[in-house]
């Protein structure tokens, strides 16, 4: 009795220890280091059968911009290393390709680029959203209906290249602070910000009525202020504070006031306008704040500094991916009927944003307008996507 009882106590030692131990093999593995593995053209699903023209001409804009560029300017990413010299071939054939021949088009694309994925043990998976050009009303002269400043760049905020210290660094982000006392630190928050700390520092571009609406062309990051005469002036992105981005739709949910399902850019909106009260104190959240400038030209501009083309441009995360890059999407969007609607285009990386963050993110560009909105603030789908990289990256790749 004895004997069975000490083997029931070591055969049930031995079940818990090849629990554990698969337990920790499973979930205590190191996750596999991502890395880029190159494809072939017929691995991107709908590639034969998609109309390849519209991409063309948004590659083109960013074209223009290569080619006034030096051709030793680093412009790739800190997993890429490319430089304008590497685009400046492709840019100066796609000029020459016939802009209505979809065949043209599709070989010129396999000519000069290769396919390839962030991968892992399996091709990295990520979330797709979308963005608009938001209109606000809105004041050159504060008003008691328009008392929410959108600021300048202030004239204390200091930016930090890494780069300029450490080439180990030169792709890694940059700071942002100021100085106090021969120090550098962090610069304020959006808290501070709201209450004053840099009046006097930054200027003011334009009054609108709500800070709702501020952060909604934060987030967009360019827009349009109609002012009371009905002139138009465009804002877009020049730089921001350096603190913590958070969701704030990810705060109404934490909150348990909207739901996953509801915390669209509507839902929000509607909720705030319920709930006036709570707008200060839930935007205050996201510490991140974004600094503008104005635009002569009414059209959003992305991070390359060219025009954005509605459906066909997208904002990415610039650690990974090179600006200018062409990237096969394969995701799903909303529409009014089918809430994942398939997906499958070529897009160029053109813009990024504060919230764009990993190696496989997207925001797309929808435009203006109610369809627009209606995209941007319901579209939260994942997918993936293939880059387009030029061939002579993956040529020096296996010499070196």
């Amino acid at each position: 009795m004895r004997k069975k009882i000490v083997y029931s106590i070591i055969l049930v030692l031995l079940i818990l220890i090849v629990t554990v131990g698969l337990y920790l093999f499973k979930f205590k593995q190191p996750k596999p280091e991502i890395h880029l593995k190159e494809q072939s053209f017929n691995q991107l699903p709908g590639w034969e059968t998609a109309d390849l023209r519209p991409s063309l001409e948004t590659f083109k804009v960013s074209c223009k911009a290569f080619l006034k560029q030096n051709p030793e300017k680093i412009v790739g990413s800190k997993f890429i290393e490319l430089k304008v010299n590497d685009w400046q071939p492709i840019c100066q054939a796609a000029m020459n390709v016939n802009p209505e021949s979809n065949k043209e088009i599709k070989a010129f694309f396999e000519t000069w680029f290769s396919p390839a994925t962030f991968h892992t043990d399996e091709p990295v998976k990520g979330l797709f959203t979308g963005y608009y050009m938001p209109l606000v009303k809105g004041s050159l002269t504060k008003t008691d209906q328009f008392n929410v400043p959108v600021y300048g760049v202030p004239k204390d905020l200091i930016s930090v290249d890494l780069g300029l210290f450490d080439s180990d660094l030169k792709h890694h982000r940059r700071l942002f602070g100021r100085v106090k006392e021969n120090s550098l630190i962090p610069y304020y928050t959006r808290k501070e910000i709201r209450k004053g700390a840099i009046e006097g520092f930054a200027p003011t571009l334009a009054w609108i009525e709500s800070p709702v609406d501020l952060q909604f062309l934060e987030i967009e990051g360019s827009g349009v202020i109609e002012l009371e005469n009905g002139e138009q002036i465009v804002i877009g992105y020049a730089a921001q504070n350096g603190q913590p981005y958070t969701s704030i739709a990810k705060v109404l949910i934490e909150r348990g006031v909207l739901t996953k399902q509801n915390a669209s850019m509507q839902g929000i909106r509607n909720y705030f306008k319920a709930h006036p009260e709570e707008i200060n104190a839930v935007l205050n959240q996201n510490k991140s704040f974004v600094f503008f400038h104005r635009h002569s030209r009414v059209e959003a501009l992305g991070s390359q500094g060219v025009p954005l083309t509605p459906g066909y441009s997208m904002a990415v995360d610039l650690k990974w991916v090179p600006i200018g890059t062409p990237l096969w999407l394969k995701t799903t969007r909303p529409d009014h009927k089918n809430k994942k609607k398939p997906l499958e285009r070529l897009m160029i990386a053109q813009d990024t944003g504060g919230a764009i963050r990993g190696p496989v993110r997207g925001d797309l560009y929808w435009g203006t307008g109610d369809e627009a909105i209606f995209i941007a603030g319901h579209m939260k789908n994942m997918g993936y996507y293939w880059l387009l990289l030029p061939k002579t990256y993956f040529n020096h790749e296996r010499k070196s």
